[in-house]
């Protein structure tokens, strides 16, 4: 009866410390790759809102001037 005893209770408390451990293990595992994936999704952002900063007046030139363009085709008074 002892060594079923013994064995049972070494068997649990092994699990139990391995469950344990490889739990903490995981979760310092996925808190490194999340901190590491976030620093570089906000390096990413700021990346992309420099270069769109760095382009808006050339897009709103363009822009202003398409509208001008349609505004002239669209004014256009009828030759009689």
């Amino acid at each position: 009866m002892d060594n079923k005893i013994s064995f049972l209770s070494g068997w649990f408390l092994t699990t139990a410390t391995t469950a344990i451990g490889m739990g903490l293990f995981r979760a310092a595992l996925l808190g490194l790759v999340g901190g590491f994936f976030g620093l570089l999704g906000k390096q990413l952002y700021y990346y992309v809102k420099g270069e769109v900063i760095e382009q808006a007046p050339k897009v709103k030139a363009w822009v202003d001037s398409k509208v001008i363009w349609i505004k002239d085709k669209l004014n256009v008074k009828p030759k009689a």
